[in-house]
Formats: structure tokens, C-alpha cells, sequence
């Protein structure tokens, strides 16, 4: 999903044309908190319900709340600490962006195949990467 156009109005008309697939995938991907980068050996996963995250900005900051629903029309997630109240006195999710929350945990109590699946994937593709980067500092040592 790269967005060759520098033209914010390009940009909105690209997110909003996405796919129905390509949205839940690409733009609900999130960093990874510290201890999760380290237990998994990756930086992003998409988001599911029921994970846990942690708001890095905005008006909630270092909230932690459950996720409790995706809206791929909006491209906005709802957590479950996040609420404010009208006038009327009724409360409401207020729609919080992707950017700005990290995963702390992951939902449920069994790995989820699909998640399991790419995780695997990207872990080994870390580990080519610094293998290779590796032999290529071993070669330029014997060429010394």
C-alpha cells in the first residue's frame, strides 16, 4: 500500500477507495509494545478484537483498555476505557486512530492461526536478514 501522490487529497481518495481486505489488513496494523517486540521477534501485528492496547497520544493518553470494535469505514478502532459523555448524560466510544495505540496484548487465550502463521513468516525472514547481514561482515573481515 504505497502512496506515490505527496497530495493529501490523493492520499484521503486512495485510504478511502482501498479494498475491503486491503483495509483490514494494511491500515489496522499497530506497533508492538517493548515486552511483545521481545517475546515474538517482531515490530507490527494487525489488530482483533478483544487485544489489549495502550494509547500513545492524544487526549487519553496511556489509557489501557480492551479493543472492542474496527471500523473499516472510518478506519478509527473503540477501546474500552475511552469514553466521554454527552449532554443528555449517555456515554459514547470516542473513535481513536490506529497510529496512535500500541499493543500491550494479544486477545484470546489460544494464538490465532492466521497471526501464528505470520508470525512465523516474519520471524524467519528476520533471521535471513541477519544471517546474510552477518556473512557479508564475515566476508568483508577475510578480505582484510
Amino acid at each position: 500500500m504505497k502512496i506515490s501522490s505527496k497530495k493529501p487529497s490523493k492520499q484521503r481518495k486512495y485510504r478511502t477507495n482501498l479494498n475491503y481486505h486491503e483495509v483490514s489488513s494494511k491500515l489496522f496494523t499497530v506497533r508492538l509494545d517493548d515486552n511483545l517486540k521481545e517475546e515474538w521477534g517482531i515490530k507490527r501485528l494487525p489488530i482483533r478484537l478483544s487485544d489489549e492496547a495502550r494509547i500513545i497520544r492524544g487526549e487519553f493518553e496511556n489509557v489501557e483498555g480492551k479493543i472492542l470494535s474496527l471500523n473499516r469505514r472510518t478506519g478509527k478502532i473503540e477501546i474500552e476505557e475511552c469514553t466521554l459523555e454527552k449532554k443528555s448524560g449517555a456515554t459514547y466510544y470516542v473513535p481513536i486512530s490506529p497510529s496512535n495505540i500500541v499493543l500491550t496484548k494479544l486477545g484470546g487465550k489460544k494464538m490465532d492461526p492466521w497471526r501464528q502463521k505470520m508470525i512465523d513468516r516474519k520471524q524467519k525472514l528476520e533471521t535471513t536478514l541477519s544471517s546474510t547481514s552477518t556473512e557479508e561482515e564475515e566476508e568483508e573481515e577475510l578480505k582484510e
